[in-house]
C-alpha cells in the first residue's frame, strides 16, 4: 500500500514557523492515542528495568565481569532513552500533535538514534567478546573489565558521532508522517539527505547484523566442538558443567540475534522504503510510526533478556541461605564455594563470577 508523498511535506507552513510543529496528526487520532499510552507505559517499564539493572551492577562488584560491562552500558543508554525519547513521543501521541516544538524534536530524534546506534554496537561487542573467548580460550584473561569499558565507550562515541551529524547539517531531525514523533528526514530527495539515510541503513543495521550472525555462528560451532571433545572423554569430570554452560550461552545467543532482528527489521524496512522510494509515493505514516515505536520499545526487552537468562543477576537477589544451598550443589559438581565464603566473611550478599570460571573451563577443555 502506498501513500501520497506530498501530503506529508506539503503542509503550507515553513518549519521556521512555530505553527508547523503544532499541526495535528493526519492519521487516526484514536489509534495514535492508544499507541501513545503504550509508549508511556513502555517508558515507565524500561526505566524500572534498566534502573534496577544499573543499580545492581553498581551495588554488586561480582556482577561487573567483562561481558556484563557491555550490558551495564546498554542499561545506561536505555535509561537515557526512557527519559529523553519515549515520554516525548508518548505524550505527543496522546494529544495527537507534537508538543515540544523544534528543539524538542531535535532532542527526541537525537535520543532515539543514539539509543538505536549504541544498542546495536554494544550487542556486537558482547558477541565479539564471547567469540574471542571461544576462539582463543588461552587468552581469555586478556578480556579485562577495563578493556571492555574502553571498548564500550568507543562504541557509544561512534554512535554519538553518527547521531550528531543531522544536527550539524547532514540531513536533519524532523517530524515523521504522523507528526507525533521525530526521525531523520526520509522524504527530502536531495542527494545529501539520501546519502545519510543510506549511510545509516548500512552502518547501523546491515553491519551490526552481519557481525552478530558471523560471531554467533563461530560461537555455536566452537561450542559444538567442545561438546564433541567432552563426548569423546576429554575432561569428562567437567562434562555436565560444560553442557549446561553451552545451553545457557546458546539460548542467550539465539535470543540476542532474534531480538535484534525482530525489533529493528520492521522499522528498517519501512525506513528503507520511505527513504529510497519514488518521490511521489512512500510508506503510509501509520505503518512507519508503528514500526518505529516497536523498535523504541526495545528499551524493555534488552534488560528483561539479561534478567531472565543471567544466573549471576538472579543470585544477586537471593538471601545467604539460598546462596549456601546453591554453593553446596555446585561444590558437589566440582566448583569451589567461593561465593559462600565471600558472603560469610563480609556478611553481605554476593555472587560468584560465572564468566571467570567459564573462561577457565574453556581454556581447560581446549588443552
Amino acid at each position: 500500500m502506498s501513500f501520497n508523498y506530498s501530503s506529508i511535506i506539503d503542509v503550507g507552513i515553513s518549519p521556521d514557523d512555530p505553527l508547523f510543529w503544532r499541526l495535528p496528526t493526519p492519521s487516526d487520532c484514536k489509534t495514535i492515542r492508544i499507541i501513545g499510552i503504550f509508549l508511556c507505559l513502555a517508558a515507565y517499564t524500561g526505566f524500572i528495568l534498566n534502573g534496577s539493572l544499573l543499580i545492581s551492577f553498581l551495588r554488586h562488584k561480582a556482577l561487573r565481569t567483562p561481558p556484563n560491562i557491555f550490558i551495564m552500558f546498554m542499561s545506561g543508554i536505555g535509561l537515557f532513552a526512557c527519559c529523553a525519547n519515549l515520554p516525548l513521543t508518548g505524550t505527543s501521541s496522546i494529544f495527537c500533535y507534537w508538543l515540544y516544538n523544534r528543539a524538542g524534536c531535535q532532542i527526541e530524534g537525537f535520543a532515539a538514534f543514539l539509543y538505536g546506534c549504541s544498542s546495536c554496537y554494544l550487542l556486537c561487542t558482547v558477541s565479539l567478546s564471547r567469540c574471542y573467548i571461544i576462539v582463543r580460550p588461552f587468552n581469555a584473561k586478556d578480556v579485562t573489565v577495563m578493556k571492555c569499558i574502553i571498548i564500550a565507550i568507543m562504541a557509544i562515541l561512534i554512535a554519538l558521532v553518527i547521531t550528531i551529524l543531522p544536527l550539524v547539517g547532514w540531513n536533519e531531525y524532523t517530524l515523521e508522517g504522523t507528526r507525533t514523533s521525530c526521525c531523520t528526514n526520509l522524504h527530502d530527495r536531495r542527494s545529501s539527505y539520501i546519502a545519510y539515510n543510506l549511510f545509516i541503513f548500512v552502518v547501523v543495521y546491515c553491519l551490526p547484523l552481519t557481525i552478530l550472525v558471523i560471531t554467533n555462528t563461530i560461537i555455536y560451532i566452537g561450542l559444538r566442538r567442545m561438546r564433541e571433545k567432552i563426548a569423546h572423554g576429554a575432561k569428562a569430570e567437567l562434562s555436565q558443567k560444560r553442557i549446561e554452560m553451552e545451553r545457557r550461552i546458546l539460548k542467550s545467543i539465539i535470543m540476542t540475534v532474534f531480538g535484534f532482528v525482530f525489533t529493528w527489521t520492521p522499522y528498517t524496512v519501512t525506513f528503507f522504503i520511505s527513504a529510497f522510494s519514488r518521490s511521489n509515493y512512500t510508506v503510509p505514516p501509520m505503518a512507519t510510526f508503528i514500526c518505529s515505536c516497536f523498535a523504541k520499545t526495545s528499551v524493555m526487552w534488552i534488560p528483561f533478556l539479561y534478567m531472565s537468562t543471567s544466573t549471576q543477576f538472579r543470585l544477586s537477589l537471593v538471601d545467604i541461605a539460598a546462596l549456601d544451598r546453591l554453593s553446596a550443589t555446585t561444590t558437589a559438581a566440582g566448583e569451589a564455594p567461593k561465593a559462600t565464603t565471600a558472603v560469610r566473611q563480609t556478611g553481605k550478599k554476593s555472587i560468584s563470577p560465572d564468566n571467570v570460571s567459564n573462561d577457565k573451563d574453556i581454556a581447560t577443555i581446549g588443552k
